[in-house]
């Protein structure tokens, strides 16, 4: 029987066996995504055990969980049945390897599905964005990596250079990610503006420029890819729900 080393929660290697699917299909690395929205970006991948099972949208209206989406998501998730008990570093080191096969001509967006849950996870993306980042300033790119997480446990620090915003559901959420060093984002049932309005009093939301029209799409707005910025002016990325599981999201308030 062939084995595969990993790397577990705790920085030991573990054994696993490579006679069930191959242990790289729980991740997909793309070099140049044809997805519409976030536009001609590289982008990964990542089967739903990364995923903090505490999100409220898993198997309730997540976007990759339907649509076009949904056929990578399935086929990602049905490899992750034959490694249920990997721990996340196990799954993040996955990550790491496929964008470490990426040119780093492109900005790169983490996690069109998936996550990562624990601050040994975040970091073994860290040190891989880092490594992509160089890559691109070798060939006289200034790459941005960014990303969101419903994760609630791990630091900001943990991310390094990664753009991470939090997802969240609601104003509370939305205070705890800040006080956390997190720039936060929303996601609300629609738009009710398409311009910049004030949350709370304290905080301005800013409606998605891809989905109210101002922006082609991910890229060419980059708003998300600036964390430190949105933090320091308490900007709030609001979202509407949006692909065909949007209608299960029941639990989403308009702020």
């Amino acid at each position: 029987m062939k084995t595969l080393l990993t790397v577990n929660n705790s920085g030991s290697l573990d054994m696993l066996p490579r006679d069930r699917a191959n242990i790289s299909d729980l991740v997909a690395a793309v070099e140049k995504s044809v997805n519409d929205k976030i536009g001609p970006v590289s982008c990964t991948w990542v089967a739903q055990i990364s995923c903090p099972p505490s999100c409220p949208h898993m198997g309730s209206g997540c976007y990759a969980e339907s649509g076009t989406a949904a056929f990578t998501t399935n086929r990602l998730n049905r490899a992750a049945r034959d490694f249920a008990t990997l721990s996340p570093a196990a799954v993040a080191m996955i990550e790491a390897a496929g964008i470490d096969t990426l040119t780093g001509r492109r900005d790169l967006r983490l996690h069109v599905v998936g996550d990562a849950r624990t601050d040994k996870a975040a970091q073994i993306l860290a040190a891989a964005a880092d490594r992509y980042i160089a890559r691109g300033a070798a060939k006289n790119k200034a790459v941005r990596v960014w990303t969101y997480t419903h994760a609630r446990d791990t630091r900001r620090e943990s991310w390094g250079r990664i753009s991470v915003l939090r997802s969240c559901e609601t104003m509370p959420q939305v205070r705890a990610a800040h006080a956390a060093g997190y720039a936060a984002a929303i996601v609300i049932p629609e738009h009710v503006h398409d311009r910049a309005y004030k949350l709370d009093g304290e905080y301005t939301g800013i409606p998605c420029p891809e989905q109210t029209g101002r922006a082609a799409n991910c890229q060419a707005c980059g708003l998300c890819m600036q964390d430190s910025k949105l933090h320091a002016r308490k900007n709030v990325i609001v979202f509407a729900a949006h692909g065909q599981g949007k209608r299960k999201m029941t639990h989403l308030k308009t702020v």
